[in-house]
Formats: C-alpha cells, sequence, structure tokens
C-alpha cells in the first residue's frame, strides 16, 4: 500500500476537520509547520510549503475569506500529517521524509486550483496596497 492509500485510509481529514475552524489550534499548527520548514531536505518543497504556511495563516486571521473548504481541508491534513512524529516513516529514519514528501505533493496537485486563487489573491492585494501607497504620496 502506498502512502497516499494509507494517508487517506487514515483518520487525517477527520483530524483537520478539528483544526481548520480551531483558530486557535490553526495558529498552533502554522507555528510547527514553520518549525518543519526548516528541516534540512526540504529544499525542493520549501517554496510551496512556505505558501501554505502564508494560505493557513490568511484563512486563520480572516484575511483570506474566499477559500474552498475541502480544499482547505486537504492542506490541514497533510500539514497535520508532516508535523506528527510518528507518521509511516518517522522522520528521524533516514529516508523519512519520503512520505512527508509524497503527502505534500499530493496535496499540492490535490489542491493546485485553491493555491493558484490564493497567489491571485496575494498579487491583487500587492496590488491594492501598492495604490494605497500612491495614494498617500501624491
Amino acid at each position: 500500500m502506498n502512502f497516499i492509500t494509507r494517508f487517506l485510509k487514515g483518520n487525517w481529514l477527520e483530524k483537520a476537520k478539528i483544526y481548520a475552524f480551531n483558530p486557535w489550534r490553526m495558529k498552533t499548527l502554522i507555528l510547527q509547520l514553520g518549525k518543519y520548514i526548516s528541516k534540512k531536505g526540504l529544499s525542493g518543497a520549501k517554496e510551496n510549503l512556505l505558501l501554505i504556511r502564508d494560505y493557513l495563516s490568511d484563512i486563520a486571521t480572516g484575511k483570506y475569506k474566499d477559500y474552498d473548504v475541502k480544499k482547505l481541508l486537504v492542506v490541514v491534513a497533510a500539514i497535520i500529517y508532516i508535523i506528527t512524529p510518528l507518521d509511516f516513516l518517522p522522520d528521524f529514519i533516514p529516508p523519512g521524509l519520503i512520505d512527508d514528501l509524497s503527502i505534500i505533493a499530493w496535496a499540492i496537485k490535490e489542491t493546485a486550483s485553491e493555491l493558484e486563487r490564493y497567489k491571485t489573491y496575494l498579487s491583487d492585494r500587492r496590488t491594492q496596497e501598492m495604490d494605497r501607497g500612491n495614494q498617500v504620496v501624491r
């Protein structure tokens, strides 16, 4: 059985429901994700994990409201999985990040359209902030 099948048969999505709508748990999850991102061996996934961290943070703080709940649950479930110390392959075993990276790659693929919408939101937000800054300077 591969990592994704085992992940989907686990209770990760149920756990995600507990976290996703509880601001305190989301903030804790985001902090743990920040620590996880600093691990060695994640260079290829780091950019996507940073995007996911920002996505979760903006949802938790109410900045990003136009999100797909099902996609959010997939992301939260994947993050809960990777920060759990004893997953399918514990991280302290040499190939231990393989399962984490597999789950993250799968979650990114499953939520690609949602993450693209979030990137558009970020771009629009930056443009609006720059426009407001230019109006103040004039």
